[in-house]
């Protein structure tokens, strides 16, 4: 459930935008912020909120708080359902309260607070302001009395997966796989692979091809002497017949199809 207000008092001290609990999240790019202060809380499932080039995982029963105009983005984790409640709010008692002035945002680990008891659950659109000015308030001094600052924020360790990134870049050539790769990393594969598609949105091997592929279109451009074969064994394949069908698959073109028009 979502709610927007329309009934906003922006003169009062603290004011509430929109309401969402129960909220099947989608992904979302801010690249300027969002103008409001922004809480956002897993419910189930879990996802990863990108904010000053770090990764916070956000599993269920915590919660971040943001500040306007912070740039940031979240979404899912491969494979997870997340579901979420959050609120978008603003007003000069904000900073005094919770979040002070040059903070971009604040983490909350093992938060049970749930929005849909904390505030009148039949809100509507209309909802008086000032009675939801004294529900943000109480919610507020939630959060100023919880010892979040005892918690660690959760990230996703981007120089690993950086590291193996890296590694695909350089040994493209060659045979790889999955197990090697989680390997070098120190996770199971399919720890590597969330992580990885999470900051990269591809899985390690989708990585790979896409790599591998990209090279093979390089070589059929600038080395037409060469054979498909000797391109697909120059950028990593197996064999030719391989070659050919991620090409296909990749570009609705066969590999000379792709030279000729090129």
């Amino acid at each position: 459930m979502r709610v927007a207000f329309t009934r906003i008092d922006t003169q009062l001290p603290l004011f509430i935008e929109s309401i969402g609990y129960d909220w099947p999240q989608e992904s979302v790019i801010r690249p300027n912020g969002y103008p409001y202060y922004h809480w956002l809380q897993t419910t189930s499932g879990q996802g990863v909120v990108i904010v000053n080039k770090q990764n916070i995982l956000l599993p269920q029963n915590t919660g971040l708080l943001l500040a306007p105009h912070v740039a940031h983005r979240y979404q899912s984790l491969p494979g997870e359902k997340w579901i979420t409640q959050y609120l978008t709010f603003s007003g000069t008692e904000v900073s005094r309260l919770i979040l002070s002035a040059g903070t971009d945002y604040q983490f909350f680990n093992n938060f049970m607070l749930n929005l849909e008891q904390e505030f009148n659950q039949n809100i509507t659109t209309a909802s008086d302001p000032i009675d939801l000015s004294v529900s943000l308030y109480r919610f507020l001094l939630h959060l100023k009395q919880y010892p979040q600052f005892a918690q660690q924020v959760p990230t996703i360790n981007t120089g690993v997966i950086n590291q193996v990134r890296q590694y695909i870049d350089s040994n493209y050539r060659y045979s790889l796989t999955n197990e090697h790769l989680a390997g070098l990393a120190g996770f199971s594969v399919q720890h590597l692979i969330r992580l990885f598609k999470s900051i990269y949105g591809l899985t390690p091997i989708q990585y790979l091809t896409d790599l591998r592929l990209r090279n093979a279109k390089a070589l059929l451009i600038s080395q037409p002497l060469l054979s498909v074969e000797q391109i697909a064994i120059s950028s990593g394949f197996s064999s030719a017949s391989y070659f050919i069908a991620q090409f296909h698959r990749s570009t609705g073109l066969t590999p000379n199809q792709f030279r000729k028009l090129h």
